[in-house]
């Protein structure tokens, strides 16, 4: 049996531009966000950097928006409380 997934949260559904590369504010290094990812940790200086490019707006909308989330409400917010 498999296990359903949302579409938008699907790797094999996603393009190219669902990956971003920024550097990172505190000391320059190149640090790559896949789409769904909230923050990550500098390689270099092991600070937290939040994902600029993140977008859940479907969670809005979605019926499952809050389970995909955490639930605890995490889809009125948004993209705050990501498992």
């Amino acid at each position: 049996m498999s296990v359903l997934r949302c579409p938008g949260q699907d790797p094999q559904r996603w393009k190219f531009s669902d990956i971003s590369t920024i550097a990172c504010p505190h000391c320059g290094e190149e640090i790559e966000f896949f789409k769904d990812e909230p923050s990550l940790e500098c390689r270099n200086c092991k600070k937290n950097v939040k994902n600029p490019t993140i977008d859940l707006g479907c969670a809005k909308w979605c019926k499952h928006g809050d389970e995909c989330l955490g639930g605890n409400g995490a889809s009125e917010r948004t993209g705050s409380s990501l498992r």
